[in-house]
């Protein structure tokens, strides 16, 4: 198993222990995460920047309105949510990067 997917796995498993168990500064930890993740694999296509950006954006949404769902939304909005925090710095470290890569000469 690669890096990169041992840091997906890490955001995954997080998210879903920290929807039934209190993990001190579990947000920070899934951010930092991601931001590793980003920047050790970089997303080198606009399309997997672009993909990151509407999932760390548009995900929450979604979570929120899982919340209709009797017993189980709670969670489901919890563990949707810090994927997309995840994913989030996944962007953010991959955008990053790029433009760093522009301004250098």
């Amino acid at each position: 198993m690669n890096l990169d997917k041992g840091l997906i796995i890490a955001i995954i498993l997080l998210a879903v222990v920290g929807a039934f168990a209190a993990i001190p500064y579990g947000g920070l930890a899934i951010l930092l995460i991601g931001l590793v993740s980003g920047t050790t694999s970089p997303l080198t296509e606009l399309s997997e920047r672009t993909g990151y950006l509407l999932v760390a954006v548009g995900a929450p949404t979604v979570a929120e309105s899982l919340q209709a769902i009797p017993v189980a939304g709670a969670p489901l909005e919890a563990i949707v949510g810090s994927v997309a925090l995840g994913a989030g710095g996944i962007w953010l470290a991959s955008m990053t990067r790029a433009l760093v890569n522009r301004i250098k000469p």
